[in-house]
């Protein structure tokens, strides 16, 4: 029972720092409030995202740390595009 607990006190932070991060990235804050933490009966916990709109979507891929877009399907596989 001691797990599931601290499982629920660690998704609750994390959930919430996940809805800060969502607000900061310029999502609404109804679709951030859809962030919500879950724990199994097991204790497996998780963090649901729900469903964004597009344009709050592509906010958060702006605000993440992602590689440079390829601009070839060569690229995209890590090989030098042919001459």
């Amino acid at each position: 029972m001691d797990e599931y607990k601290s499982a629920w006190a660690e998704v609750d932070q994390v959930a919430s720092l996940v809805r800060a991060a969502l607000l900061r990235a310029g999502v609404t804050e109804g679709e951030a409030a859809r962030v919500r933490g879950l724990v199994t009966g097991s204790g497996r916990a998780y963090i649901e995202l729900g469903a964004l709109r597009l344009g709050s979507a592509v906010l958060l891929c702006q605000a993440l740390p992602l590689p440079q877009e390829s601009t070839t399907p060569a690229d995209a596989q890590g090989r030098s595009p042919k001459p």
